[in-house]
């Protein structure tokens, strides 16, 4: 007893101890990495997105028509005054110039520069972008004229002094950070001449002085690493004065367990030993009602009074709690038997009557009623039911139930009753809620059908005069540019009425998939030769990839199969101005897919979240040229759910390139 009780008091602390000496060095290293890994992280993405929030702002500002004053060298001054005013709203060591074709700066937010000559070479790749020389930052962007989109008037260049970034790093007396680029050897910041070698994306180091994190910074300034260094002296300055004030205890600790062990070991073994064989007993029998003897005045004597008493309270709770959850149980029955009567009505008026016959049962009371007035019962329990008025969204009163009782004495039995009432309002709440939405539905379908009807007879009817004029009509330039107008708008109204008509019967379930055998692969060429000339009009290259896909007759539906190829690959020529776009089509061991992947401009993530939401279009620099109803992709998603599919849009980001992948069930049948 007296080894266990000086291992039991000295164990602990000798092993707090060693794990001190031996393990807290390198977790408090360890930990120290690991928060400037994540303080770099974090430095970094907020440079990115003050880096990619300029390159954004440039680009904007280019589009403006104000920038048409670069043909005017800006005569009057108000680009100057622009970029002026927008270098000053950002508050940095920047200056914006307006840059012509001839290489000539006529608008600037700096005056010292204006009418300087600008190197243009490195910017005639790109519509915009970013490139760095020396200790400065060009984000450029080219300006096309308002009234012609395909003339080019010149740059809008952003330079962007890099000791600009110093806002974002850390400066305190034990921490040090700066950023570099290895190729140059500049630097921002605190250089506290490390020599380190980056030969890693990040990596952590261990000298004698410092504790130190290097992390690549990616985007804008690929190439260039954050470095934070902490002083090793104070990482872990609290350690060593921990294991010094541990050392000195542990001899005192030692001698003082030692006598607490001796003196107390030899007069806690008796009465512990005899409390564990009654307490074993106790368990083993289930006996409550046993007693220890009380032989002593001191803590044992006390606490064998409080285990006699926590005995003697078990055995009284332990009955009281069997009563009490056999009454639980049979109310929750009775409540669960209740509710299976009243979610089976049909109408509000059964719904009140079977309710009352089944309170009727609860309470074996027949004179239970129900009222609508409010505040007629006086002197008698009753029940509200409160329901939903789905018009203004807030609960409104209905009417109430007397219960035949004049005082409930359980309150228990109040919120009994109370919860019945709110089983009723639910599925009063239901029955007014299908019978509103059935309303709704038909509604819906009456407008449906007249849409039908009446928009798409005249519809026609002007698409075909307008093109009948077009065609035999001897029209003036501007004459025939008002038909084609006219004609387009007709066209544009027809397949929006269109895609509302088939969206409504996939909503109501009466667009069915009529499955039959196809050639997926006569199919997929039948909509590339469809869509080729619209690629080839733009310049773009397109191409048709089946090298793995093994051709054989598949089941699926041929007409909703084209349909969804065909929205997602005019979406892919819609929004590519050059480049090329790729329709590969393969299948593994459970499905088929076709993806088309271009080199557009690309999707934001949170856009890629509401582009499947009816009559939703996402904002981008090319809305203008092409318009749409915004069901394209989302009609293809549902036709592709019919076919036990779907269709998913990936993309890198703005500037990247979108893929969308149109998937369906694998359903072979044979060989061609």
């Amino acid at each position: 007893m007296l080894a266990t009780f000086i291992s039991i008091g000295f164990l602990p602390f000798l092993t707090l101890l060693v794990y001190t000496l031996f393990l807290s060095e390198t977790k408090l290293v360890n930990k120290v990495i690991n928060e400037q890994f994540d303080r770099t992280q974090v430095v970094i993405k907020l440079i990115n997105n003050h880096l990619n929030s300029l390159t954004k702002e440039i680009v904007f500002l280019s589009s403006l028509d104000l920038m048409d004053d670069i043909l005017t060298d800006d005569l009057d001054k108000r680009l100057s005054r622009l970029l002026t005013q927008k270098s000053n709203d950002l508050d940095l060591d920047i200056t914006i110039m307006a840059v012509n074709i001839d290489a000539n700066i006529v608008a600037s937010s700096s005056m010292h520069n204006l009418l300087d000559k600008f190197d243009i070479k490195k910017f005639i790749n790109k519509e915009y972008g970013t490139f760095i020389d020396n200790k400065k930052l060009y984000i450029y962007s080219k300006v096309h004229a308002s009234f012609d989109n395909a003339k080019e008037l010149g740059l809008l260049v952003l330079e962007y002094n890099l000791d600009n970034l110093d806002l974002y790093l850390t400066h305190k007396n034990s921490i040090h950070s700066y950023i570099i680029n290895p190729k140059n050897n500049f630097t921002i910041g605190e250089d506290l001449s490390l020599n380190l070698h980056f030969n890693k994306d990040e990596n952590s180091i261990i000298d004698n002085a410092h504790v130190i994190v290097y992390k690549r910074i990616s985007s804008i300034l690929d190439g260039w690493f954050i470095v934070y260094a902490v002083d090793k002296s104070v990482a872990l300055a609290f350690l060593y004065e921990y294991i010094r004030f541990m050392l000195y205890m542990s001899l005192a600790i030692f001698v003082f367990i030692i006598y607490v062990a001796i003196k107390h070991s030899k007069d806690m073994v008796k009465p512990i030993e005899e409390l564990t064989a009654i307490t074993d007993n106790i368990t083993n029998t289930h006996n409550y009602s046993t007693k220890l003897e009380v032989s002593s005045k001191d803590e044992i004597a006390i606490l064998t009074n409080s285990f006699n008493n926590m005995l003697e309270t078990t055995s009284l709770a332990l009955k009281t709690l069997e009563i009490e959850n056999k009454l639980r149980l049979k109310r929750f029955i009775q409540l669960i038997e209740v509710f299976n009567t009243i979610i089976q009505t049909k109408n509000e008026d059964e719904c009140i009557n079977v309710s009352i016959e089944q309170i009727k049962i609860l309470t074996k009371k027949d004179n239970l009623y129900f009222q609508k007035e409010k505040h007629k019962h006086i002197d008698e329990e009753f029940i509200a039911l409160n329901v939903t008025d789905f018009e203004n969204e807030k609960k409104i009163y209905f009417g109430s139930i007397s219960l035949g009782v004049k005082k409930f004495e359980d309150i228990n039995e109040k919120r009994f009753y109370n919860a019945i009432a709110t089983m009723i309002t639910l599925q009063l709440d239901r029955i007014r809620l299908i019978n509103r939405t059935m309303s709704v539905s038909k509604a819906k379908s009456a407008f449906i059908s007249n849409m039908s009807h009446e928009l798409r007879t005249p519809l026609h009817a002007i698409i075909g005069s307008t093109q009948c004029m077009l065609v035999y009509e001897e029209l003036s330039d501007d004459q025939q540019d008002a038909m084609a107008s006219i004609e387009s708008s007709a066209q544009y109204l027809l397949e929006m009425i269109n895609d509302i008509l088939d969206i409504a019967k996939i909503e109501a379930g009466k667009m069915e998939a009529h499955i039959s055998d196809v050639n997926i692969l006569e199919l997929l060429q039948d909509c590339y030769n469809m869509l080729e000339p619209l690629a080839s009009d733009k310049n773009i290259q397109f191409d048709l990839l089946i090298e793995n896909f093994e051709n054989k007759s598949y089941k699926t539906d041929p007409k909703m199969f084209k349909q969804i190829v065909i929205n997602l690959l005019s979406n892919a020529i819609k929004f590519t101005e050059y480049g090329s776009i790729k329709l590969n089509l393969y299948s593994d061991a459970d499905n088929i897919y076709v993806s088309i992947q271009d080199s557009g401009i690309g999707i934001s993530d949170d856009d890629i979240q509401e582009l499947f939401t009816d009559f939703t279009q996402v904002e981008n620099i090319m809305q203008k040229k092409h318009r749409g109803t915004g069901l394209g992709l989302s009609l293809s998603k549902k036709m592709a759910n019919i076919l036990n599919g779907n269709v998913v849009i990936q993309s890198k980001g703005i500037g990247h390139g979108t893929k969308a992948i149109f998937s369906i069930l694998l359903i072979s049948s044979k060989k061609i």
